[in-house]
């Protein structure tokens, strides 16, 4: 059997959106797979400081993180690329300035406005105690703020127009719904990511396998020699994979892995 890297994003994939844990199925279907010799990789959009515990104790042989902005390979990191000094300062005031909502996510640290008010801001900052307890860092306080990407909502009191007119040349703007962008560096993806690793590993592009759920996986399911998409995800996505799974919460992580042989 030709050994694969598969690649899994969390929310919404492994990690179910209503019910917020990863389903028994998936655990043992998961450790199965690298039982097999094949190797499993996170491949998300967060970065570092919220990889949340209990996906990594799940065992994977690394991470895609920050859309492609730091990876990891049996706990080496082999690339981060942070923003430069200047142009997170800036970002940071323009965001003031527009009023846009949202969070800078870093390695080490992840950065909220003082006056976040927009209601997943909201929730994300206030109702899920990992980002709470991680998170106390505010993007006005003096200093730099230090951050790879970042997750934006705004609302009509927000100039998101100005905002993306001004750094679209610099940053793809990933639509995520009517009022979230996910806004990730030009040069880099979960598909950059994978290509990064396939080439470090020495594996074809055709032996790599991608789950995802949401339109911030369309470069990586793009790029997968097989794409699969959780059955509970974006229908937007469903015409450009492979295969269409069952929901999260309904196995659809074991029956695809047993629909391609890998368990």
């Amino acid at each position: 059997m030709r050994q694969r890297l598969l690649f899994f994003d969390i929310d919404g994939t492994l990690l179910d959106d209503e019910e917020k844990v990863v389903p028994e199925s998936a655990i043992n279907a998961l450790q199965q797979v690298r039982k097999n010799g094949h190797l499993t990789f996170i491949c998300t959009g967060r970065c570092k400081n919220i990889w949340p515990k209990e996906i990594l104790e799940i065992g994977f042989d690394g991470v895609v993180g920050g859309c492609g902005t730091n990876i990891f390979y049996h706990d080496e990191e082999l690339l981060h690329v942070t923003l430069p000094p200047d142009l997170q300062r800036e970002i940071a005031d323009d965001l003031t300035r527009w009023h846009i909502d949202g969070v800078l996510e870093g390695k080490v640290k992840t950065y909220f406005r003082r006056d976040y008010w927009m209601p997943v801001v909201k929730s994300i900052f206030k109702e899920n105690g990992m980002f709470s307890e991680l998170c106390q860092n505010c993007w006005e306080d003096e200093g730099i703020p230090e951050f790879d990407k970042m997750a934006l909502w705004f609302d009509e009191s927000s100039n998101m127009a100005a905002f993306k007119e001004k750094y679209e040349d610099r940053f793809t703007f990933i639509l995520r719904d009517p009022t979230f962008y996910e806004v990730v560096p030009k040069e880099y993806s979960k598909a950059t990511g994978i290509a990064f690793l396939c080439d470090k590993l020495s594996v074809s592009r055709e032996d790599t396998v991608g789950f995802g759920d949401s339109t911030n996986d369309l470069p990586m399911l793009e790029y997968t020699g097989v794409s699969v998409a959780m059955g509970s995800g974006n229908p937007d996505i469903f015409p450009v994979v492979d295969y269409v799974t069952a929901p999260v919460m309904e196995d659809g992580i074991e029956q695809a892995l047993k629909k391609y042989r890998l368990i």
